[in-house]
C-alpha cells in the first residue's frame, strides 16, 4: 500500500512540473481552442501572456469557459478585446 502511495505522489509532481493541470496551461488551451473562431483574440493573448496569468479576473474567466457554449466563448472574446483596448 505504501509503495501504491509513493507510486501515485511521484506521478502527480511529474504531471505538475512538466507544466500540465497549472493555471498557465489551462489558460494556454482553452485560447488555442478559441484561436479557431477568433484569432485576434489569440494574437493579443500571445502578446500579453503575463497579463492573462496575472489578472485574477480575467484567468478566472478564461479557466471556467465553457467552450461548447458559443455566447460565452463571444462574451469573453468582446471582454478581452475591450479590456486591450482600454490598456493600449
Amino acid at each position: 500500500m505504501m509503495l501504491l502511495d509513493l507510486l501515485f505522489d511521484i506521478v502527480i509532481n511529474i504531471y505538475t512540473s512538466l507544466g500540465y493541470g497549472t493555471k498557465e496551461h489551462k489558460i494556454e488551451s482553452k485560447m488555442e481552442k478559441i484561436k479557431t473562431n477568433h484569432p485576434k483574440a489569440y494574437e493579443i493573448y500571445l502578446h500579453n501572456k503575463a497579463i492573462f496569468e496575472t489578472d485574477t479576473e480575467l484567468s478566472e474567466k478564461i479557466m471556467h469557459l465553457n467552450l461548447k457554449n458559443k455566447m460565452a466563448v463571444n462574451n469573453i472574446v468582446k471582454e478581452i478585446f475591450t479590456h486591450f483596448a482600454m490598456a493600449a
